[in-house]
């Protein structure tokens, strides 16, 4: 097996673990919600998206923390990994909210034939109000982007500049976009939030989360294979 072939297989291995992972706690918190709705013969509203996308969140933190150094003391270099890890990482976003929108969709029927009286929350009804399966696909899709790129970015900070800079660094830009919400007029945001196309939207925050993405190539083709100290 060629480095090549060995990272990928490493990286996919992993992915797998998580997918699976994540999979199965949905699984079990649909499970319990259907429990809880057919013996106490109730109606309500809830969520399942949170593990999955946090599932995608600790597939990207955990994949470039512990694989890289792996990979490459396997005699991959720094560039064939981060392809890798990007297109394995796609696939990743793309399985999960697959996975996620088909036990979406099983519930809907159930709810539609009036077997089930719980429902999910999806951010797709931000669109449509009634349930549409590719717009609702389409908007997880771009959401899990999102989460991945975010992810990426923030853990490629972490690993460039140690943890007392990414803290400082991260606790000062939070502080600043609190400020700035808190000191500014939200109405006009949420006016040109509530009168744009959700779908338009979500794609455009697809779009910018490859940007995001593309953005931390440059930061790991020399990144050092292990983690700056605390003091550094």
């Amino acid at each position: 097996m060629n480095a090549v072939k060995g990272t990928n297989r490493l990286i996919l291995d992993d992915m797998r673990w998580y997918l699976m992972l994540f999979s199965l706690i949905t699984l079990m918190l649909t499970a319990v919600y259907l429990a809880v709705g057919f013996i106490f013969d109730v109606a309500f509203t809830t969520q399942l998206f949170g593990p999955m996308y946090g599932g995608i969140c600790a597939f990207a933190v955990a994949g470039l923390i512990t694989l890289y150094p792996v990979a490459i003391g396997l005699g991959s270099t720094r560039i064939q990994f981060l392809k890798s890890f990007y297109l394995i990482s796609a696939w990743m976003v793309v399985g999960t909210i697959t996975i996620l929108n088909v036990i979406y969709l099983i519930m809907h029927l159930l709810h539609e034939a009036g077997w089930l009286g719980v429902t999910f929350y999806q951010l797709g009804r931000l669109h449509s109000s009634h349930y549409q399966f590719l717009s609702y696909l389409w908007i997880d899709l771009m959401i899990g982007f999102l989460v991945l790129g975010l992810s990426i970015v923030l853990t490629v900070c972490w690993i460039r500049l140690g943890m007392r800079n990414f803290l400082i660094l991260f606790f000062g830009l939070g502080l600043i976009l609190t400020l700035a919400f808190v000191m500014s007029d939200l109405s006009a945001l949420v006016k040109w939030f509530t009168s744009i196309n959700i779908l338009v939207f979500a794609t455009v925050l697809g779009a910018l989360s490859w940007g995001l993405i593309l953005c931390t190539y440059p930061m790991m083709k020399n990144a050092p294979l292990t983690m700056k100290g605390r003091r550094e």
